[in-house]
């Protein structure tokens, strides 16, 4: 299963390659200047050249992958697969190799399994299931780690290629094609004074000549005395697509999880110097994120560093040869090289698993999302240079969506049934220009929306104008998705709210590892939506009538509006934290001021359980348009209620949860509360409360819950949805 899970983050890494890029036929030079013409030729000319005077070395290496799993509406991220490994590493100019494993740690955080863990908190038929996984993990290492011949990301040989490009997804700037495919021009100086000497290192900028995949943008520094690459940062010329670069597999994914791209924001590595001779490898960092349509989206972070090197010395730690504690497992490998046909020898040193998961080599920390090997500085600096260097020249395609494809196909009691079309339009690199049209069935009124996105998914500007555009009154329940649209349709339980807008709007997003948060400057008039069509396909046999939508107040505005979103914590056995604040003001035909926050928490309790807590509150100042008060209602804060059923100038509600331990499977029970009014009656004595039952997949990722209204209400109400507290 682990294995699938990091197949799933892979794709980012190795996705597969549609065939080779093809040349561009642009009259412009391939080197900007002379200097970095002959710097190019020297270092393709040192690619061939074996690293002379090195017999051996050993260096140990520290190796992270994290694999994750969230969305852009998702409160908190879960964890897909973490691995931690530790290994003393030996090469040897005849060909021979050893890898001795030290440490190794696995995790599926998502329900709750790590190697390392001795106990499983869950008790009787979760625990189990959890133990089982646990247990599946820790039986299939050993055999894991003796079938590693080959480390992500990592060369053994010294002189061999010093850019990790995976599967060969990308066109080598080194290779002797490379001419027609890349344009280079000379960067930075860096002088680096030694006790004995001066290393003097340039840069060569490395710019795609069109918008490709197999392409790269990068930055590389060499030796200015061997041409020997010592350190490379490089990102693709644009983000993987599946539609684009494999139309026939494209046509087997479901159109509600396309477009299926993939963004490699950067790939870094470095070398150190070593006797003032020999540059090897020091550090490696990868981050990216696949994405599923506006689903799914998958983060991806490896990284690998190597220290203690031990250069020409005979003697060796890894036991090769010999008779091999009890225990222990040893095999020898035979590897050829695809391309010249080599043969060498491999042998893989693995311990016994106790001593493997209880390594003092390994990190007390698990479950970090962004690389420990770089500095968030260092990572800032390199993905801003990468971003200038991307193509603004070459063949844009625009790509046309429609259907279930970027949630454009949606049924509601507002519009009915709403079907919409997209055009993408990449005019740089950087920059898309999307144009988005709609029509429902019910209203029939055609709304259009434009914008311009300028920059990476996780750093984006955006300056858009609307007509016509459909709102939620609240924040909370997303009432365009795919899940909420199929319970309309067949058991009309549509109860959100909605008013009009038209205007325009100028927005920045970040989506940090840990914090995300967007912040927007808007001119809109807002208008009524009305009540068109009380359709569902169960109505026969369903006595329910569709509810009235509350009128809204027609208002010219001008203002701002923040959210921010925070958590801290992947491991579910551990205390997660999340985090919501949102704020917003306007003035014009009303002035106002209004803030919501949501705090939650979970824990492990005693007995094989689990408990959450979460409290939300918020108020609004100033007018009080009723499109701008504050809801609850609904799965996300007052369950066996409908969704946005009170409103006021203030509101709060709070939520515990009792559940079993075993993250991949809960069971348990439940209490809600919340009350809305006049923000000068604010009560806490008298709110309406609700409790149930319900069930969890995957810490929380799938959401199932009966609820009983039992003060101020009678209702049962099942709620399904995503991302609960767990």
């Amino acid at each position: 299963m682990h294995r699938f899970l990091l197949l799933m983050g892979a794709v980012l890494w190795l996705c597969p390659v549609g065939g080779a890029a093809q040349a561009d036929t642009a009259s412009a030079p391939t080197f900007r200047d002379e200097a970095a013409r002959e710097l190019i030729l020297r270092a393709r000319a040192a690619r061939q050249r074996d690293v002379e005077g090195m017999s051996s070395y050993e260096g140990l290496l520290r190796e992270r992958i994290y694999v994750g799993l969230t969305a852009l509406r998702f409160r908190r991220e879960r964890g897909l697969f973490e691995q931690e490994r530790v290994a003393r590493l030996r090469w040897s100019s005849d060909g021979e190799r050893a890898i001795q494993w030290l440490g190794a740690r696995q995790a599926i955080p998502i329900v709750g399994a790590d190697t390392r863990r001795d106990e499983i908190r869950a008790q009787g038929r979760m625990a189990g299931a959890g133990a089982e996984v646990r247990e599946d993990l820790r039986r299939e290492l050993p055999d894991e780690l003796l079938g590693e011949a080959d480390l992500p990301g990592f060369a053994f040989d010294p002189s061999g290629d010093r850019l990790a490009f995976g599967s060969d997804w990308a066109l080598h700037p080194l290779s002797d094609s490379a001419d027609a495919n890349y344009r280079f021009s000379s960067g930075d100086t860096l002088r680096l004074r030694l006790p004995d000497r001066e290393v003097v290192l340039y840069e060569v900028k490395v710019e795609p000549r069109r918008a490709d995949f197999h392409l790269v943008a990068g930055s590389l520094w060499f030796d200015a005395e061997t041409a020997s690459l010592v350190r490379a940062t490089y990102r693709p010329a644009r983000a993987f697509d599946l539609l684009l670069d494999e139309p026939e597999d494209a046509e087997d994914v479901p159109g509600f999880l396309q477009p299926v791209q993939a963004d490699i924001r950067y790939i870094t590595v470095e070398y150190s110097l070593h006797e003032f001779r020999f540059w090897l490898p020091r550090r490696f960092a990868l981050e990216g994120e696949a994405r599923l349509g506006n689903v799914v989206r998958i983060p991806l972070t490896v990284e690998w560093t190597i220290g203690d090197y031990r250069v020409n010395e005979d003697s060796t730690e890894i036991p090769v040869t010999g008779p091999l504690p009890p225990g222990w497992s040893r095999r020898e490998q035979r590897v050829e090289d695809r391309e010249t046909g080599r043969v060498s020898y491999v042998t893989v040193v693995v311990p016994q698993p106790d001593s493997l998961l209880a390594s003092p080599l390994l990190s007390e920390g698990f479950g970090e999302r962004a690389p420990t090997a770089f500095t968030d500085d260092e990572i800032d600096e390199l993905r801003g240079e990468l971003g200038q260097l991307l193509p603004t020249y070459g063949r844009f395609r625009p790509h046309v969506a429609w259907g279930l494809e970027r949630g454009l196909l949606r049924y509601n009691r507002v519009e009915g049934l709403s079907v919409g079309s997209a055009v993408s339009l990449p005019v740089a690199p950087m920059t898309t220009f999307v144009l988005e049209g709609r029509i429902g069935s019910g209203d029939r009124e055609p709304n259009v929306m434009a914008t311009l996105e300028r920059g990476a998914e996780d750093r984006r500007w955006a300056l858009s104008g609307y007509y016509h555009r459909l709102q939620q009154m609240s924040e909370r329940g997303h009432p365009f998705t795919i899940t909420k649209s199929l319970g309309n349709l067949f058991f009309g339980t549509d109860r959100a709210q909605y008013y009009r807008t038209s205007g325009g709007a100028l927005s920045y997003r970040r989506l940090g590892q840990r914090v995300r948060w967007e912040v927007e400057a808007f001119h809109e008039r807002q208008r009524s939506a009305e009540l068109t069509t009380d359709f569902f396909l169960l109505q026969p046999i369903r006595d329910d009538t569709a509810y009235a939508v509350l009128p809204a107040e027609r208002l010219d505005l001008t203002g701002g509006r923040t959210t921010l979103g925070w958590f801290s914590g992947i491991d579910p056995n551990g205390l997660i934290l999340t985090g919501q604040v949102a704020l917003e003001a306007a003035g014009g035909d009303a002035t106002y001021q209004r803030v919501t926050t949501g705090l939650s928490a979970t824990h492990p309790l005693p007995f094989g359980l689990a408990g959450a807590v979460g409290v939300g509150a918020g108020a609004l100042f100033g007018d009080d348009p009723v499109q701008r008060q504050i809801f609850v209602g609904g799965a996300e804060t007052l369950r066996g209620f409908d969704t946005d059923a009170f409103h006021g100038q203030s509101a709060w509600n709070a939520r515990v949860e009792i559940a079993s331990g075993f993250a991949g499977a809960r069971i348990g029970l439940f209490g809600d509360a919340a009350w809305a009014g006049p923000r000068a009656a604010f009560r806490v004595d008298d709110p309406y409360v609700s409790v149930g039952v319900g069930t969890s997949l995957l810490d929380g990722l799938f959401r199932a819950d009966l609820a009983h209204a039992v003060r101020r209400g009678s209702e049962w109400k099942l709620h399904l949805y995503l991302d609960g507290l767990f």
